[in-house]
């Protein structure tokens, strides 16, 4: 659960896109050290206000499994040239098919 209760020491205003999302400006990422990838956790504290905070957890290597395989799943067979494998790596490698 979140609890921000100190003052708010760097603010921007930005627009919420019509998808509901927000860009965090880049002074903010930077005060944060968050970089393309970075995680974060979302949330409400008690007074309402939403609250964006780096995620310092640690990813298990369970977690980690998941997450890379079902990158994978996500574009397997999405790439359809017709050509079997070692058709494609002679492709790609500029093999001479005829050797």
């Amino acid at each position: 659960m979140m609890n921000i209760q100190t003052r708010i020491t760097d603010e921007a205003r930005v627009n919420m896109t019509s998808k509901g999302q927000v860009l965090l400006p880049k002074v903010i990422r930077d005060k944060l050290g968050l970089v393309p990838g970075s995680r974060v956790r979302v949330g409400i504290n008690d007074r309402g206000e939403a609250v964006v905070l780096p995620d310092t957890r640690k990813e298990t290597p369970e977690e980690r499994r998941a997450r890379i395989e079902a990158s994978i799943r996500s574009v397997a067979g999405t790439l359809n040239t017709g050509m079997t494998t070692d058709e494609m790596m002679r492709e790609l490698r500029g093999d001479d098919p005829f050797v």
